[in-house]
């Protein structure tokens, strides 16, 4: 065989696999920057069994494996007195693309070859989910639209600059297709203020950012864009309030609008819950009447909190033998705060420590060997050496060479009450 008749050949196969994926794709729709929605309709061809005389329960297990699916599509639909089912091209484009060990189950129902028919079938922009829309839109060259978060009504995306061209298109995509969805909004800046929320612009849909979710049998009520809300977060909510059992104490230094507090108050915790943006004390407050629950709020800096609340709080706990946990769910900051709680008290207030107090702060740990730059922050912060008493746990990875990191240690009678301020040494020495 020739060498340029093998390429042509290599050529045509090439061609016809790729014109057979893109089949149930949307194509001829790149660089699209407005939403035409007609533009993504085509015909094609495609497998149809029709089923006469037959329950068609009794055969629907045969054909399940094959069946066309689509967005918003139902692939077995009744048509008079016939069954029509919808089979997935891509599979199968005669008989004897199915099972011979089927074909023998199905001639019991007299169901063969002459059941099949090719026809035309209409693809419509209803049948394409958002990630089969976007991928075929946005540049192919860089990086796509990776991920958004819903939150009640709201979809969040945070989109990168070479993506900015397709805002609109890409939220009306989004709001036709996601479930719930009433407005898209932008994130336009990073969290850098004091109160942690972000400006952002809305893309589609009403112009409402007040919103409600219900996390950990908790309803939570809050204003996007006054406020700091992270749903991937959930996960790691769960897993606190899990930890924290009934008539434990919590003190919630960053509290937000209350995804650790108000769960931890409905399991009757005693709870202290602060945050220093006063749209998310009034969202907090709000919640708690919502829920029904009871705890002690606070609008102050996270440094007055621990100074003035928790250091007066804490002690009259340890010495009633309670149990106690302290939350600091501030990632780029809380272990700025950790120094407080080195030499927090005098020798002999301190009566006996049964329970030592276990915290759990977080912070980004950005690099690759995250786990030893976790440790340093740590270590410089508090101005202690904990080594192996501290416990390391990925709550989710931010970005490339940046991870999310939950710390936890006991707050022991040696670290409260034996260092004073500004003293560094490990707590191995003696």
């Amino acid at each position: 065989m020739k060498l340029t008749s093998l390429l042509d050949k290599l050529s045509n196969l090439t061609s016809l696999i790729l014109n057979e994926t893109k089949m149930l794709k949307p194509y001829d729709v790149y660089g699209m920057i407005e939403l035409n929605r007609e533009k993504f309709t085509r015909k094609i061809q495609i497998p149809k069994v029709y089923i006469e005389g037959v329950k068609i329960s009794d055969v629907l297990i045969y054909f399940k494996p094959y069946l066309l699916k689509l967005q918003h599509f139902k692939a077995v639909q009744s048509k008079e007195s016939s069954t029509i089912l919808f089979l997935d091209p891509l599979r199968i484009k005669r008989w004897d693309d199915i099972e011979l060990r089927v074909q023998n189950d199905l001639k019991k129902f007299s169901i063969n070859e002459s059941n099949l028919k090719m026809e035309d079938f209409e693809l419509k922009y209803d049948y394409f989910t958002a990630e089969d829309i976007l991928r075929a839109v946005l540049p192919s060259d860089k990086e796509g639209m990776a991920s958004f978060t819903q939150i009640g009504h709201i979809i969040h995306v945070n989109l990168r600059e070479h993506l900015l061209p397709f805002k609109k298109l890409i939220g009306e995509v989004l709001l036709d297709k996601i479930s719930g969805c009433e407005t898209v909004v932008n994130k336009i800046n990073n969290i850098d203020n004091t109160y942690r929320n972000f400006s952002m612009e809305v893309l589609c849909g009403k112009n409402e950012t007040k919103t409600s979710l219900k996390e950990n049998n908790c309803i939570f009520e809050f204003d996007f864009a006054t406020v700091y809300w992270n749903s991937r977060l959930s996960t790691e909510h769960e897993r606190i309030v899990k930890i924290i059992q009934q008539e434990n104490v919590l003190f919630d230094v960053f509290a937000g609008v209350g995804p650790f507090s108000i769960p931890c108050a409905k399991k009757k915790c005693e709870v202290y819950a602060n945050d220093l943006n006063p749209e998310s004390y009034f969202w907090l407050n709000h919640n708690v009447k919502k829920n029904k629950v009871n705890l002690k709020s606070y609008n102050l800096d996270g440094h007055d909190f621990i100074e003035n609340v928790i250091k007066k709080e804490l002690l009259q706990h340890i010495n009633n033998k309670k149990q106690v946990y302290i939350v600091m769910n501030l990632p780029a900051l809380a272990v700025e705060f950790l120094h407080h709680f080195k030499g927090m008290y005098n020798d002999g207030e301190i009566k006996e420590m049964v329970n030592p107090p276990v915290i759990f702060v977080y912070c980004f740990a950005k690099g690759e060997n995250f786990e030893e730059i976790t440790k340093e922050m740590i270590k410089k912060n508090l101005g202690v050496d904990l080594g192996d008493k501290l416990s390391l746990f990925r709550v989710r990875t931010v970005s490339s060479f940046k991870e999310m990191m939950r710390v936890s240690f006991k707050l022991d009678e040696e670290l409260l009450v034996n260092y004073k301020k500004g003293e560094k040494r490990s707590l191995e020495e003696d």
